[in-house]
């Protein structure tokens, strides 16, 4: 068999369940699909100029990542996050982010670190006037580049397919609760300040605050109590 040359290497193919993966993630994401908004195979069939079989196993992943909820013989809709959940979520996320912020801080070059602290001050900029939209957006900016200074690869994979559901959950929730701006604010304030200082521990408990990961401690059942209180 002849051995191709470097220009008749065959180019990577997207396939198409793929292709219909980033396109219906992307409109739940940018708000084009609602939340709790059905899904129906003949208008995503017609909208994506795709078969039925590549939809349907789009459907399954983001079904599996959190983004689609379904129940069999009823609908296929966008999920609809509980408003409850949120702090839950916010948790979640954070915990994938402090063990980021170990592996990277160590390592960070400064250029990489000034990136990240001029992110937080655009953050803290948006929180400041009260702008939910672009304080979301400079989230994502600041938590992206973070992400990508991470040296643990296989870290960064389970955060991909974990963690744009969970902040997918919190937007939505916290656009129907709405925010305390100015502790939100006074939170990544803290957090610059100790990302400057470069004192990974001062970040650390930013980060902790930030993600609100103190908040609800679970209630141990009565009868757990007592059996403390009996061996002491």
């Amino acid at each position: 068999m002849p051995v191709p040359g470097v220009s008749e290497v065959r180019q990577t193919r997207v396939l198409a369940r793929d292709r219909a993966y980033d396109a219906i993630r992307a409109a739940i994401l940018d708000g084009t699909l609602h939340p709790g908004e059905r899904l129906d195979d003949g208008e995503l069939e017609a909208w994506l100029g795709m078969s039925k079989t590549p939809i349907r196993q789009a459907l399954h992943a983001l079904t599996v990542e959190g983004f689609v909820e379904t129940a069999a013989q009823s609908y296929t809709r966008v999920v609809e996050p509980r408003v409850d959940d949120a702090v839950l979520h916010m948790q979640t996320i954070g915990v994938f982010v402090l063990g980021v912020l170990d592996l990277t801080l160590d390592g960070l070059a400064a250029a990489d670190r000034d990136a990240l602290i001029a992110d937080v001050d655009r953050l803290i900029a948006g929180l400041q006037a009260a702008d939910l939209e672009g304080s979301i957006e400079a989230s994502r900016v600041f938590y992206t580049r973070l992400m990508a200074l991470c040296p643990n690869r296989v870290l960064l994979r389970l955060a991909e397919r974990t963690l744009a559901a969970r902040a997918f959950y919190v937007g939505v929730a916290y656009r129907a609760l709405g925010i305390d701006w100015p502790d939100a604010a006074q939170s990544y304030a803290a957090l610059r300040s100790a990302l400057a200082a470069e004192d990974a521990r001062a970040v650390a408990a930013a980060a902790r605050e930030v993600f609100r990961i103190d908040a609800v401690r679970p209630v141990r059942p009565a009868h757990d109590s007592a059996r403390e209180g009996g061996r002491a």
